[in-house]
């Protein structure tokens, strides 16, 4: 019986211990609560940035690839031993310049028979023609001297055409690539023997969307960046527009004849090409570095008047997004010009945040900005 009394008295101890402590902590931690809602959230240093209107350059901009105006790889049209090779690689030639010399003996020795045999078919012709005058032969006979001759002619003709192949010529004005043929190589037909390319002028073919294509007509002016690492652009403009539009990548390819003096571009280089489609298109525009982008809509922070004179706080807007241009962004909807944005430190500001406008330089935004050089 005293053990269970005594028991009863530890439990009972024991839970007023508890309800002691249990109600201190909770007074301090009320107390902690009350504190913090009390205590304003601390100020954040930003920068600011006006929404103003701009005015963009209507353009569609695009990797292109340039061809030479004209351009082939010459190929051995007949079989034949390469008897001489009258070029250089890389060099300059005018059109019909000889740049290859196949051998031809065989073919010369068949010319001399096959003439020897045309002399032969014309004199008999002739005899023929004044026998027939004195009706001592018939029209068959003559008939067949006819055939005989034209026989003749054409296997004279057909050898000279051979000859005049064995010799390669450079069927326009243009530049050689590397050789591809050594003397005395049994050159076989379609045997390649060296590219040439006239690049004074040159194409530059770039894919359009369908949504852009509507926009391009023949005569809008082109800029193609010469990919040397600088700004120069040479200047185009449209000549051709594809008929059809790629099942694959639901784009067309727009042609651009450009002039090529310097020889800047060259067959086959990747380059930026830029069309102007229209006059400027005014837009209301934010430096990219003002959003908030995340998946459930894109927001800026507008800096407003606090509740004190001199004071601001931050104003979370939703806004809807358009195109970019260099460090800007287009806003379609949600902001109004002349409404200031935090421009730098936007991630860590929190609706009706209080924020203090940073007085030290910030970069310049600009709409086609240069990196640079390292």
């Amino acid at each position: 019986m005293n053990n269970v009394k005594s028991i009863g008295i530890a439990a009972a101890s024991l839970l007023g211990i508890v309800l002691i402590v249990g109600g201190i902590k909770g007074g301090q931690i009320a107390a902690m609560v009350q504190a913090g809602e009390n205590t304003p959230v601390p100020s954040e240093t930003v920068s600011t940035f006006t929404a103003e209107v701009q005015q963009w350059p209507n353009s569609y901009t695009a990797m292109g690839t340039v061809e030479a105006s004209e351009g082939i790889v010459i190929v051995a049209e007949v079989a034949g031993k390469v008897k001489e090779i009258r070029f250089k690689s890389g060099e300059q030639v005018k059109k019909g310049t000889v740049i290859l010399v196949q051998e031809s003996g065989n073919e010369q020795a068949q010319l001399s028979a096959a003439e020897a045999r045309l002399r032969l078919a014309k004199s008999n012709h002739e005899r023929l023609v004044e026998l027939r005058k004195r009706n001592t032969v018939s029209q068959s006979e003559l008939d067949t001297a006819v055939q005989q001759m034209e026989s003749a002619e054409g296997d004279v003709g057909d050898l000279k055409a051979t000859l005049d192949k064995k010799i390669v010529r450079a069927p326009f004005d243009g530049r050689l690539g590397i050789r591809q043929v050594d003397l005395g190589e049994d050159l076989q037909v379609g045997g390649e023997i060296v590219s040439l390319q006239a690049t004074n002028s040159v194409r530059v073919n770039f894919p359009v969307p369908q949504f852009w294509l509507v926009q391009m007509t023949r005569g809008l002016p082109v800029e193609v960046n010469v990919g040397d690492g600088s700004d120069a652009t040479i200047a185009g403009e449209i000549t051709a527009i594809g008929a059809e539009i790629s099942s694959v990548t639901r784009n067309a390819i727009v042609q651009s004849y450009l002039q090529n003096e310097k020889s800047q571009l060259i067959p086959g280089m990747a380059v930026e090409t830029k069309v102007t489609l229209s006059d400027p298109q005014q837009v209301l525009a934010v430096p990219s570095t003002a959003v908030i982008y995340a998946p459930f809509g894109d927001t800026v922070f507008v800096i407003e008047a606090g509740e004190k004179a001199g004071t601001f706080k931050a104003r979370q807007q939703f806004v809807r997004l358009g195109k970019a241009r260099g460090d800007f962004v287009e806003i379609v909807d949600g902001l109004k010009a002349g409404e200031v944005v935090a421009s730098a430190g936007a991630f860590k500001l929190l609706n009706g945040q209080a924020v203090t406008v940073g007085t030290l330089p910030t970069p310049e935004f600009k709409l086609e900005p240069t990196p640079a050089d390292s």
